[in-house]
This record gives C-alpha cells, structure tokens and sequence, in this order.
C-alpha cells in the first residue's frame, strides 16, 4: 500500500485481539457517560475516525441501557441512571419531584452480560486487515466514531482489528470520513508484460504526488517520466499538466490504469511516436467557458468504444466501480424517448438555467453528453466517467464507490435536470399556498399547479411532474377538521403492504420447551415496531399455548453456535434483524438467569433492592437454583497430524439447576435433555467447564468427571455457568442427525404468492391512520394528532415513476423485501385510482403502457442493478447489465417479479410508434 494523505489505514498483525480489560475497571453508566458527548461531535475534516461494527455496537448500547435501544412504551426521556440519581434502596423515588432529579423505572429482567471484545472482522475483506467490503450499508453493518470514542471502547474491551480512516472536505464543502480509498494499476512503459504494481491512495491525492510515490515504490527516477491516465489500457490523458489537481477532479476512478512513461534510447516519448487519432500528445489546460466553468475536451470526458451495437441506443456503460446503481438509472432514463430527445435535438439549452443552485446548467450539459454517446450509431460501449464526477461534484452522497439506490440516483437527476433547465431563472417568487377550505378540486388544483410553475418550468416538469390530492383529517369527531392540498409529485412510491402492516414486524424464532419431546419449534409471530422484548416474548407465549408462560423464558441471540447476547424485556424488537437466530428457553424459573443490580450495573451491595415492580422473590439470589448454558461442540481430529481440535455445533442448551447440584446430576440432566432433543441413546459425550467466550475456545477448560459428587454452585457474583458438550465420534455420521439440522428459518420477510400492481395501487389511495412520528398539528385543536390521510392522483403526467418500496427502514437495519410483484407490460389504467373531479373532466384517458425497470437483485448488502428497457427505434425489449446488453423477451420482463424496483410507464397519448398497436 503507497502512501495515503487522506486515507488513513492501520496496518494490523494476524492476532490483532487484544486482551479483555477487566470488566469492573468502569460502570455501564460511566461507561456511557464518557461515551455520549464523544458520539455526538460532528465530523472534522484532517480528524481521524473509526469504523465499529454494528452488531456489537448495539450490544454496548444494550449493555449501557442508551435509551436509544429500549422500546418507546419503556424508553425514559433521559439518559440511563447514574448512581448519584439512585435513592437509598437503589431505585427510583417516585415521590422525588422530576425537577429535582432523573427518574427512570427498570425491570428486572437484566440477563445481559458484559459485550465481549470489540470484533470488527466481519466488516473487512477475506485475508485483509484493513480493507473493507464495498458492499457494506452504515446502517446494518457498522457504525462511525471518533478517535476519541474509539480510544475509549478500545481500552474497556480490547479486540479489533482498529479501521481507521480520515474526513475529507467535499467539493461542495462538507465533510465527510473516506471509507474507500482508489485501487490503482500503475504501469511502466519499458515493462508492459509485468503485472502491474497496485496502490490504494485517497482521491483527494494530488497527481504530483501520485507520482512521487510510485516512482519511489517502482524505483523510478520522477523527472524522466511522464505519467499518463491509461484508462482501459489506453493512452487517454497526460496528466503532467495537472501534477497539482486532485485524482478527483482529473477523473481517476476505481481501478484506473496508471502508466510511467519512460523515454526511448534516443530520447523520445514511446506515444508520440503513436499514431493515434485522438491525439493524445499533450492535454492543454481547460479552457473556461462563459460561466468560468473548465470546459474538458472529448478526450478527457465519457469514453466510447467504437462498435456496432445491436440496436442503436442498446449501449452497455461500464461499471467504473459500484456503479451499477447509476448504469441501471441511466438506461431507464434513456429509453424514455420525449426525455431522450429533447437533450439529444439540443432543445434543452434554449433554457439553461446557469443559476441553478450548485449545477449550474452543467449537470444537463453532461447528460445531454452522455446521451449523444450512447445514441451515436458506431457506440457500442460508454465509460460514463465525467458523468459520474459531475455528479459526485454537486450530490456528495455518490461521489464514492459504496453502493446506492438507484431510485435516489433517478430522483436526483431528474430534479437537477428539472433545475437546469428551468425557464424561470434567479430568485424565484415566495407563494403561500391556501387550503381548500371548500372550493372546488380544479380551482385549488389550478392554483396549486400555477404556484408550482410559478418556481419550476420546464420540458422536464412537463414529462413528469403529476399532482396528488392530499386529505388529512383530525381523528376527533367533536373537531371534524380536514385539510385539502394538491401536491406536485416525480414519482408515486408503492408499499409493498398496508400501512397496518408496515407498523408490524414478523419475527421468527425458535422455542425450546422444558419437558416437551417435540425438540425445536419454529415459531413466527407478529409485533408492533415499538413493542418491547417482554411483549415479543409474551406473544410467543400466547402463539404457543399449552401452558408456556413469557415469565419461565428467557430469549437470546445465537451466533456461530454461542449465546451471543441475552435480549432484556426493556429493549426495542427494531434491534433484531431479519437474519439474526433467536432461541427462547423455557424453564421452570428463569430467575437465575437474571442479574442482581450489583451484578448488572456495579452498584454496591446496599444497592441491590428490587423496584416497585418486582417483589424481593424476584431477585436472583432468592432462587434455590442457578443458570447453566452449554456449549455444544465435536471433536475433530486433524487429518495432517494426531491434533485434535474441537469444532461447534448445533444450538446451546439452556437450564437452570438447583444450587446443590453435583457434577454427577449435570451429567443426568444433560443426558435427558439429549436424548429428548436429539434422539442420542447411544453417542458418547464428554462436558467441560468452560469461560463465557462468545468468540474463542477457553484455554482453561476443566473436564467434568461424571461420577464426580462435587458441588457445581457458583462463586461470586456469578448467577449462570457455561459449560461445552463435546461429541465424540470419529466420523460426523455417528452423531445424530438432529444435531445438524439448522432449526433456524431464513428470512421473515418471505411472501407466499404474487401481489398486483394495482392491488399495491388501491392501498396507495387508501385512507390510513398517520403514526405517532407522523402526527399532524391540528390548529383547531392545538395539538399534534394521529391523523387521517388519504392521497389520490389528480393529474397524471406523459411518464409515470413507480417505485416499489422494497427497502424497509428501522431505527437500526434495513431489510430486502422480496415480495413478487405482478405488473402489467401494458394497459396500467389509473382511471380508479383519480380523484372524482379529474375523473370527470380528464380529455386525456391515464392508461400507460412500461418503456422501463430498473431491476435490483440480490440482498441488500451484496446486491446488484441491472435494467430493462423497451427501444423505441425497434419496439423489442433488451437487458442491461452494466457492459452486457442483449435482446429479451416480454416474458423474461413480467417474469421478474421479485427483483423489479422502479417503474417506467408512458402514457397511451406518448406511446412510440413503433411499439406497434397496444395489446
């Protein structure tokens, strides 16, 4: 790796763990304390900031009880308990006036142990230490923090493997941490046939010190090259010129080759000698334009290869990195031909709008160059390079190569297109907009769209701008007020289920009963999305029946075959995943399993009185038994030497057992336990004593003699043991089978059978009840209420945008949806879903016949976007994926149900004629 100004990476040994401090060394309260102010600081270009996973954040945010991570119905309104807020019994004093301190009311359901050390390997790439995987989302994956915030997990819990990376400013002025920095290829002209050296540098990187570094690293001496950008193998830029300019701002993409251009014998540069007809010899300076703006010459900006495509238009646009979002949004756009051509005839600069906030009218002009490459009739492929950097310029949130959301991308561009080519231009006029308050739909409409124009007007506008009717009324039936509003709108985003349903999440589980032969149980079961664990768990019960009680059960999260972590009843449902392994364990008293507040939050023993809510029979210690997991694992012997190793398996065993229990009535109750779960008459099973490692073996294991009458009671502040059931046979197959049956199910979000557009439609124009973090301020009533809202189409524009909502967003994770859509290729007819008054007056019918899908496939962090679109030179149906492109059928369009996201419909009065006569 070379040298990187602003990517800053650590470079960390094979056995990066570092060792766990001890667990007493700082309260959970402290621990949050210190953390908070540290977490809310904003970003700083120069400072450094680490990378933290996710998943264990969340946990250190259970652990420390952050408000954050509780349900709202259990959330208090401050921040966790300190001990200074605690009364003399060690709880909240309900009679202490709120002014004078904190209050905050805790169950005492505290199962959580102490999070483990910091794991960050799950973030980076296989066999790397500091690269992370490009596919990667913030918001399931990981977590941002300063260094100082980093510092301070690090010295309470040790791990890693540190990712540390440094804030840049952004061409638009903010600042933003660089997560990836730019893999170059770099190249020497007198060693063509070498492999070229890699070099990983910041984009922020000067060309001048590009240069130096690998001249260093390729023993080169710097003032007797030239260095050229060679994108795709070729001479395409000289980039001496620019030794001060940013990789950025000349272009230089992911996985760009580099090349040092060494002299000839004689003295001569090997590309001058070249016949090359782009004439590469030497790139002048930009020439400004008008407006200031560096004007690049073709040589320097989107990149064609020259080809006969299999259609004119049918172009594939090379991935420059994570740009298949982007390649999948142009394509549709494209083949929108009203769009296409009104860029490509030049029409668009009679209004280029050069007063347009931050574009300028430049990012139109790059789109209607882009467009003229893809539409010339030699095109085969484009490399959209100078499209992509415009629009990183002036949308910071692509200017990367993570991986975005096509629909943002398609939303963007066209309201920056909207804006570029706005007739009306400058300051643009301050309307306040009025109510219905009883007119007639078309004269509000009028006003509303008149308004509308009034700011924005242009060919784009006209294309796809639509207009909703907006209904919202107060709940209360003694107010009976109700607000009309007409909205103008670019796209109608679809949910793929009812607004009831989007406030519930499916869960799925797996129960393991007491005394019941049946062994695992998958159990799915639906909850609101601000429910607690202790309703979860409650509604498990109550799904489950036959006498299983939500108090004798305790719920954990399993991980690589380990108790990952233990869910508390206080804590949101929103922190479990789709993909997260849930086990609840009934057992005939779950008390021991709970902590004392000594155990949980370091209070000292005068402390340890229970709330209001549990009675002094509820504490741990009043419990005659204590908790046990075990571990389940085989030994494995090495095929290389006599080594043995052991190696995980199956789904721990949870259960309490009566403080006077021997070693010899542990073995008898596992011995049940297996043979009732697994069917293991006849396997042979050894159990150790083993340290709760949520990540690594133990190395100070105990063999347990099952003969053995010593007393297994726990010392300390111990409530729980953790033992390891180690199988022994030679071969997998001498085990039983249940042992390896996955009992977890895949997915919550799974669909059975297919849903119609127009169902998704009709739900759209529904009435539905707005929630809490949606409420409407009533000014009749003077407050915020839940109200009702109802939306309908009034007007329909020539190009309609469906977005089918399959992202679904929590306070903690994002989630696929993979619900199978059936949508018509033809004939989608608005009609039902207009306003009575458009309905009535409407000369134009609202049928639209699709021109384009943009197609995601894949989940959501290692997905991929590809697109369909339909030529209007032809009229056939072709699949775009990224450079690949070729001819398909209607069938392999409506066919993908699952993986279609965004919706091009045009209207019947714009169909293209040779999309021949409407089926």
């Amino acid at each position: 790796v070379g040298s990187v100004p602003a990517l800053a990476m650590v470079e960390m040994p094979a056995d990066w763990c570092a060792p766990l401090p001890a667990p007493e060394a700082v309260s959970p309260a402290e621990e949050f304390n210190q953390l908070e102010p540290l977490l809310n600081e904003p970003l700083k270009a120069g400072s450094s900031y680490f990378l933290i996973n996710q998943r264990w954040y969340v946990e250190w945010l259970q652990w420390v009880g952050a408000p954050s991570v509780q349900s709202p119905q259990m959330r208090p309104a401050d921040p966790p308990l300190d001990l200074d807020d605690l009364g003399e019994s060690g709880w909240t004093l309900v009679d202490t006036p709120p002014t004078a301190r904190r209050t905050r009311q805790r169950t005492g359901s505290w199962t959580k142990d102490r999070p483990g050390q910091i794991d960050n390997s799950p973030l980076l790439e296989e066999n790397s230490s500091t690269a992370i995987k490009k596919t990667l989302d913030q918001l399931n994956d990981y977590r941002i923090i300063s260094e100082g915030a980093w510092n301070l997990l690090f010295g309470w819990y040790g791990g890693g493997p540190p990712i540390k990376r440094r804030a840049i400013t952004l061409p638009g002025g903010s600042v933003q941490v660089e997560l990836f920095g730019l893999t170059l290829r770099a190249l020497r002209s007198s060693e063509m046939t070498m492999p070229p050296y890699e070099v990983v540098e910041s984009k922020s990187t000067t060309i001048g010190e590009l240069k130096a570094n690998l001249c260093s690293e390729m023993n080169v001496d710097a003032s007797k090259v030239r260095i050229w950008d060679y994108f795709e193998l070729k001479p395409f830029a000289l980039l001496e010129g620019h030794l001060d300019a940013t990789l950025e701002s000349q272009r230089i993409m992911d996985q760009n080759y580099i090349l040092l251009e060494e002299p000839l014998a004689d003295g001569s540069w090997p590309m001058n000698a070249m016949n090359d007809s782009n004439d590469h010899q030497s790139q002048p300076e930009p020439a400004a334009t008008s407006s200031g703006y560096p004007s690049y010459p073709t040589t320097s900006s989107d990149i064609t290869s020259v080809g006969e495509p299999i259609q004119r238009g049918v172009v594939g646009l090379q991935n420059l990195g994570n740009t298949c979002f982007m390649n999948s949004s142009l394509q549709c756009l494209s083949n929108v031909p009203q769009l296409r051509e009104y860029f490509l005839d030049g029409a668009y600069k009679e209004t280029l709008n050069r007063t347009a906030h931050k574009t300028e009218g430049k990012l139109a002009e790059s789109f209607a160059d882009l467009l003229d490459m893809m539409w010339k009739p030699d095109t085969r492929k484009v490399a959209p390079r100078t499209f992509k950097w415009q629009v990183g310029q002036f949308a910071e949130q692509f200017s990367g190569y993570g991986q975005q959301d096509s629909m943002e991308l398609i939303e963007y561009v066209l309201d920056g297109l909207k804006e570029d080519c706005n007739a009306v231009q400058g300051q643009k006029p301050y309307i306040e907009l009025k109510e219905a308050d009883g007119r007639p739909d078309e004269e509000v409409a009028a006003e509303a769209l008149g308004a509308y124009h009034a700011r924005s007007k242009s060919r784009v506008d006209d294309l796809f701008v639509g207009l909703f009717k907006s209904v919202v009324r107060c709940p209360d039936p003694e107010c009976g007020r109700s607000s009309v509003t007409f909205d103008p709108f670019l796209s109608a985003k679809l949910s793929l289920s009812s607004s009831a349903e989007q406030r519930q999440m499916a869960v799925n589980l797996v129960v393991v009963r007491d005394s019941d032969s049946s062994g695992y149980q998958q159990v799915t079961v639906k909850v609101h999305k601000e429910a607690s664990i202790k309703e979860l768990i409650k509604a498990v019960a109550e799904e489950v029946g036959e006498g299983l009680k939500a108090s004798n059960c305790i719920l954990v999260e399993i991980l690589q075959n380990k108790v990952y972590k233990y869910l508390e009843d206080q804590e949101s449902v929103e922190t479990i995943q789709s993909q997260d392994k849930l086990l609840l364990s009934e057992m005939p008293d779950a008390r021991p399993f709970c902590k004392s507040g000594e155990q949980r939050w370091g209070l000292p023993s005068a402390h340890n009185s229970p709330d209001e809510e549990m009675g002094t029979d509820d504490q741990p210690s009043s419990s005659s038994s204590f908790g046990v997991v075990l571990y389940q694992r085989r030994a494995v012997m090495s095929s290389y030497s006599s080594f043995q190793y052991t190696r995980d398996v199956g789904v721990p065993l949870l259960m309490t057992i009566p403080k006077d229990a021997t070693v010899r009535m542990l073995y008898k109750k596992v011995e049940r336990d297996l043979q009732r779960l697994f069917d293991a008459e006849d396997a042979e099973w050894k159990i150790f004593k083993v340290s709760d490692s949520k990540y690594h073996c133990s190395s100070d294991e105990q063999l347990l003699d099952p003969e053995s009458d010593q007393l297994l009671h726990p010392q300390g502040k111990e409530s729980r043991l953790h033992f390891a059931i180690e199988w022994q046979a030679s071969q997998e197959d001498e085990l039983p089978d249940k042992l390896f049956q996955e009992p977890f199910s895949r997915s919550s979000s799974k669909v059975d059978g297919d849903v119609e557009l127009v169902r998704l439609l009709q739900m759209f124009v529904q009435e539905e009840r707005l929630s809490s973090e949606d409420a409407w301020y009533c000014n009749r009533c003077k407050e915020h209420k839940e109200a009702f809202k109802k939306l309908e189409f009034h007007h329909c524009p020539p190009v309609l945008v469906l977005q089918l909502k399959r992202f679904q967003y929590t306070r903690w994770s994002r989630e696929r949806l993979n619900n199978p859509v059936a949508f018509p290729l033809e004939n989608l007819d608005l009609s039902p879903y207009l306003t009575a008054s458009a309905a009535k007056r409407s000369t134009v019918n609202p049928v639209y016949d699709l021109v384009a899908v943009s197609k995601h496939i894949g989940s959501l962090g290692g997905g991929h976007y590809v697109a369909f679109s339909r030529s209007s030179i032809d009229g056939a149906w072709y699949y775009f994926d990224d450079s690949t492109v070729r001819r398909c059928s209607e069938e392999d369009v409506a066919s993908d149900k699952v993986g279609a996201y965004v919706l091009f419909y045009i209207r019947r009065d714009h169909r293209p004629e040779k999309f021949g006569g409407p089926s």
